[in-house]
């Protein structure tokens, strides 16, 4: 097989869903946060990385990039498009995803017997009962209106995004896939974190020491409600890992 390539998998309900693999050795699918597909990507760097000794699959995501989208969204099919990845990576990979991405590693973990391992960096997952509010209405509003990057700073707030963050981002490269933050938005609110107690593989859960207290609380209570979990605070920024701290991170947890 050569190691590098681009294609496409049909997923269960027949959307096409975009996937590209570089490197060679055991296979690693790479899962993108909210809003990012293979071109805007966060993860791009350690993807790289890591193909020095994994055969590193990168996918995106349902509406996102060139894959296409379904009628409706639902995280049951968020989860066979991963699976179907996955499929294409000879039928078994572990997982690494972050934030939201991380999310749909851990929620296909426990619905599949397929997924080897999971690294999941700081899915935010909280506590059954905490009360967070719905913005999807709203979002879908600016969305529909046109005003994507205003549905995109609306989004950032929400969650926390430091102001200064904020200010010096663009919202332009991600407006293509403004109305798939109500996606993830879903995905969060529909996982709930005990539903993901009977994952019976390793999972490394790590957390940015940049990042507020929320987030890294999170972070450790899912790692501490998994019967392999393992928590591990890393030096970064907010919400954001460097490349090599990550990979290493990574490399030594499936060695």
């Amino acid at each position: 097989m050569e190691p590098a390539a681009t294609g496409r998998v049909l997923s269960a309900d027949g959307t096409p869903i975009a996937w590209q693999r570089q490197g060679q050795g055991p296979p690693l699918v790479v899962v993108d946060p909210v809003m990012m597909d293979r071109t805007t990507s966060s993860m791009a760097g350690v993807a790289e990385l890591l193909a020095a000794g994994h055969t590193v699959y990168t996918y995106d995501r349902r509406g996102k990039g060139e894959s296409g989208d379904g009628e409706e969204y639902t995280p049951e099919s968020e989860v066979d498009d991963l699976l179907a990845v996955v499929e294409t990576a000879g039928g078994a990979a572990a997982l690494l995803g972050t934030s939201s991405g991380a999310v749909l590693a851990l929620r296909a973990a426990s619905e599949s017997a397929v997924i080897s391992s999971v690294i999941a960096v700081e899915p935010p997952l909280t506590e059954p009962g905490t009360e967070e509010p719905d913005m999807r209405p709203e979002l879908e509003e600016l969305v529909a209106a046109g005003d994507r990057a205003g549905a995109i700073r609306l989004f950032q707030e929400s969650i926390g995004v430091p102001a200064d963050i904020i200010e010096a981002s663009d919202p332009g490269p991600f407006e293509p896939a403004a109305h798939t933050i109500a996606y993830d938005l879903t995905l969060l609110l529909e996982t709930d974190v005990r539903s993901l107690t009977g994952i019976r593989v390793p999972v490394l859960v790590l957390a940015s020491s940049g990042s507020d207290d929320r987030l890294k609380e999170w972070a450790r209570e899912t790692a501490e409600l998994l019967p392999e979990g393992s928590f591990q605070l890393l030096e970064g920024s907010w919400h954001g890992l460097d490349d090599a701290v990550l990979a290493a991170a990574v490399e030594a947890f499936l060695e």
